[in-house]
Parts: structure tokens; C-alpha cells; sequence
């Protein structure tokens, strides 16, 4: 009977015993994962309602770019043996080490019962994702862009995200708020050189929150130009060309000039030059009124169009000249710029090469006395008439050649109406002109039968009276044809007789 009854109460405290260790592990709750700013690490917390039912918890995370071990697979990290133990620093390098400040980390927690040799394992608990921001600085808009993922585990028990910034080393403040699925930002309106650091916060319906990683960005900006500098200004009669140079160690993209024919308003866009890093820039205006004032400045823009520098404002230089009406042997120059307080070097031809340098003024106008070149054609080669001109401003850092000009002085052509090659005074011997100012001189002279007795295609050598044999030509009246181009380029042709006499 004994035996019995002790068979009986055995097979009960079996059977209770197995009951009892049948029941399921209660599944933890993941309260919240955050990111411990200061390491950089991901912290766990959760809880169970009865702490005394289990032995300890496993924490397992999702394993990324582990060598020996497929991407996206769950692995145990850490295993707690203390069941009163709720949170975990995420510090393993077990499947290598959590990088918050890289990418989101997701979290799931299984608690455990230990029987004997046996141990049970609860159902993992939901999954928890921590938020990981990123962002990156818009040079062209002057702003943040920030974006992160959202927080995962709370469900409908999410209230809100707020956003937080320091600049350099200032204290945190809330900048925003945002919404489930708001995640993105925009913080505009920031001071160039300086840090901001952000971190976007989740906040559950019942205050408990989550931190993401902290995210330092620093705002940059362009190597702005230290100088542009317009060197050099030289206009023809139908170019004008703007030199340029510019700090190549500065992060430009474009240049771009702008006219006007007004100094202080109304610039136009004329031409643009991408920066390309050559050693001289140059533009070239080929549309512009010769007889005005143009004004010129260079912009230097960013990749973003902006303008970042400009250059001084230039002009040409419009020259011109005309004949002395008071002093016909005297050219009078008159020229307009933009410029004050500048020496202006004058520079003249003859043959429109080779010019010299004449004069140097303070003024705007100059009267060139040519009376020298006149009188000294009388005894020696004639020129053509056209006198050219420029003027030009030359310091050490600028450049302005003007417009070339020319004035034409009037002809003179004087001829004898007679000779005597046996005269006493030798300017009295030789048949030729005085002559100033012409070109394409031809003389013919002819004979009492038609017949050409000389030809000359200088003015200054003559008819000295002999025939083509050597002997004197008879006394006579002879006629003689002339023709000249005078500085106008007009051809002017005449005939008439000149007597010889001895």
C-alpha cells in the first residue's frame, strides 16, 4: 500500500514538473534602441514582466559585411545570464562591431529559461531599428540637406521626430519637428567656415525617446578669387580686345563680360569664356559703335552661376583727327576715355608701319606740327599724305591702345613754267615739282613730234633739257602730262607746257 501511494505522488510531481517547464519563455519588449552619442554605440533597452520566470536574455543583431557571414542574417551578440539586467551596450566585435554613425543597426531580444541540461528560449521580441542621419551641405543653395531612416519598433506609439543643431561649439537646440515618414530636412541660411552638428530625436506617445548618431558638417565654400584683373584694352577699327588676368588658384568656373555705353547702367551679357586654366584669358567685342565710349567689367562666377568677383571697370579709347583748319600743316588729335589723372603716350606714321612715339600729355587732345615733314619733301621723297595715329595709356599693370586714326593732308604740287639748264642757280636746271603729299607720281614729257624725250616716276628727279641722245633739247615750249594719287587716294591727272630757255 505504501509503495503505491509513493508511486502514485512520484508520477505526480513528474507530471507537474514536466507542466510546468512546457509553459513558453515570456517574449521580452524592446522598449527603445538609441545611440550613445559620446561612444558612438547603440543601446539596447527592454523589459518583462517577470523577471524571476526567465535566466537571461540573447541579444541578437542583423550582421552587415561580415567575412563568414552572409549579409542580412541574424546572430547572437551578447548572451545576459542575470535576468534583472534591462539594457545593453552594443560593444561587441563579435560578427564585427556596430557602426551607428554608418548605418542604422536593428535589434531583436530573446529571453531564456535553463531546466537541468535543458534551456528554452522565448519567441524574439519585434524588432527595433535605430535612426541613422546623414546629410550633406548644398554650396548653392547655402543649406543642409538631412535626411535619416525612420524609427522602428514603436508603431502607432510614435509621436514625432525633433531635429537638434549646434553651430561649433554652441549648446543643442531643437531647430524643428517633423512627422512619421517626414524624414528630411532643410536648414538654410547658415554662416560660411562654420560646424554645425546635428541629431534627430524620436519621441514615443508616452516621452520615452531615441537619439540618433551625431553628424558633423562642415559648411565649405568656394577658394573665392583673391584678384581679377583687366590688363590690357586694344582697339582696332573693328575689334576692341579685353585681356584678363585672374587668381588660378580660385575655384571658378565661368567668366563672363559685360558691356555697356554707359558707364553706371544698362550692362548687357556680351560673351562667356569657361575657365579652363590657360594662362591668359581674352575676349574679343566685335559689335560696337567705333565712334563711342564702350565700358567693360569681367565677372567670375561659380559653379552655381553666382558671381563671386568682378573687375574693375575699363573703357576704350576713341580717337580721332582731322586737318587743321587754322594750320593746314598741323594734324589735330582729340580723343575720349573714361580715364583721369593718366599720361597719354602719342604715337605717329607716315606709312601706317613703324610708328614712333611723338609726345607724351595729360590731356585729351594734341596738335601735331608737321610743318618739318612738309618742308622737308622738297628735297627729299614725298609721302603719301596720310598721317596715322594712336595713342595709348601704358603703366605697370594696364594696357589701353586706342583706334588708329589717319588725317590726310592736302597736296601740293608746284611746277615751273620754265628752266634754263645752263643757269647759273641750280634749282633753275632741273624740270621737276615741288611736291608734298602725293603718291603714284608720273611725269612724261614730249618732243615736237609727240615722241616721249623723258619719263620720271619721282618727284624729285627731273628734266635737266637733254634729249635721250645727251645733246640739249632745242628751245622750246614742250608739253608734259602728270599724274599723282593725293592723300585721299584721288587720282589727279593734268597736262601743260613748260619752255626751256638758255
Amino acid at each position: 500500500m505504501k509503495i503505491h501511494l509513493y508511486n502514485l505522488l512520484l508520477s505526480f510531481l513528474i507530471l507537474l514538473n514536466n507542466n510546468l517547464f512546457s509553459q513558453p519563455v515570456e517574449i521580452p519588449v524592446i522598449d527603445y534602441v538609441t545611440v550613445n552619442q559620446a561612444a558612438s554605440l547603440p543601446v539596447i533597452h527592454w523589459s518583462v514582466s517577470t523577471p524571476s520566470a526567465v535566466n537571461g536574455y540573447s541579444i541578437k543583431r542583423l550582421i552587415r559585411s561580415y567575412p563568414t557571414v552572409p549579409d542580412n542574417t541574424w546572430h547572437t551578440i551578447k548572451r545576459i545570464d542575470n535576468p534583472n539586467v534591462f539594457n545593453f551596450q552594443d560593444n561587441s566585435i563579435t560578427y564585427g562591431a556596430a557602426k551607428p554613425n554608418l548605418y542604422s543597426e536593428i535589434y531583436e531580444v530573446t529571453a531564456y529559461k535553463i531546466n537541468g541540461s535543458d534551456t528554452t528560449y522565448s519567441l524574439p521580441s519585434e524588432k527595433h531599428k535605430t535612426i541613422f542621419l546623414d546629410g550633406s551641405y548644398e554650396y548653392c543653395s547655402n543649406s543642409m540637406a538631412l535626411i535619416w531612416n525612420n524609427y522602428i519598433g514603436w508603431n502607432s506609439d510614435f509621436k514625432q521626430y525633433e531635429i537638434y543643431c549646434k553651430e561649433n561649439n554652441s549648446s543643442f537646440t531643437k531647430i524643428a519637428e517633423t512627422n512619421y515618414n517626414d524624414t528630411s530636412f532643410i536648414h538654410s541660411n547658415l554662416n560660411y567656415h562654420s560646424t554645425y552638428t546635428y541629431y534627430i530625436k524620436a519621441i514615443r506617445n508616452d516621452g520615452i525617446e531615441s537619439v540618433s548618431n551625431l553628424k558633423p558638417i562642415t559648411v565649405t565654400t568656394i577658394n573665392l578669387p583673391t584678384f581679377l584683373r583687366i590688363d590690357s584694352v586694344t582697339a582696332d577699327n573693328s575689334e576692341i580686345h579685353i585681356s584678363f588676368d585672374y587668381d588660378k588658384s580660385a575655384d571658378t568656373e565661368n567668366f563672363i563680360l559685360y558691356k555697356s555705353h554707359s558707364k553706371n547702367k544698362d550692362y548687357i551679357l556680351s560673351e562667356t569664356i569657361k575657365d579652363s586654366g590657360n594662362v591668359n584669358f581674352e575676349f574679343t567685342d566685335t559689335n560696337f559703335d567705333k565712334n563711342n565710349l564702350v565700358y567693360y567689367y569681367i565677372a567670375a562666377t561659380d559653379y552655381c552661376g553666382k558671381s563671386v568677383i568682378n573687375s574693375d571697370t575699363v573703357s576704350n579709347i576713341v580717337l580721332s583727327a582731322e586737318t587743321n583748319l587754322i594750320n593746314e600743316r598741323s594734324n589735330k588729335l582729340q580723343w575720349k576715355d573714361m580715364y583721369q589723372d593718366s599720361v597719354y603716350k602719342i604715337y605717329r606714321s607716315v606709312s601706317g608701319n613703324d610708328f614712333e612715339l611723338i609726345e607724351e600729355s595729360e590731356n585729351n587732345f594734341y596738335n601735331d606740327n608737321i610743318q618739318d615733314i612738309f618742308e622737308n619733301q622738297f628735297s627729299t621723297n614725298t609721302t603719301s599724305g596720310k598721317f596715322y595715329y594712336y595713342v595709348l595709356i601704358n603703366s605697370d599693370d594696364f594696357y589701353n591702345h586706342s583706334n588708329i586714326v589717319c588725317a590726310e593732308q592736302k597736296e601740293t604740287v608746284i611746277f615751273p613754267n620754265a628752266f634754263n639748264p645752263k643757269s647759273n642757280i641750280e634749282e633753275n636746271r632741273i624740270f621737276k615739282p615741288k611736291s608734298a603729299f602725293i603718291s603714284d607720281y608720273q611725269l612724261t614729257i614730249y618732243g615736237s613730234f609727240g615722241d616721249i624725250i623723258f619719263e620720271s616716276k619721282n618727284p624729285d628727279y627731273g628734266w635737266n633739257g637733254t634729249l635721250k641722245n645727251g645733246k640739249l633739247a632745242p628751245v622750246s615750249s614742250y608739253l608734259y602730262f602728270v599724274r599723282y594719287k593725293n592723300a585721299s587716294g584721288n587720282l589727279i591727272k593734268y597736262k601743260n607746257y613748260i619752255t626751256l630757255v638758255y
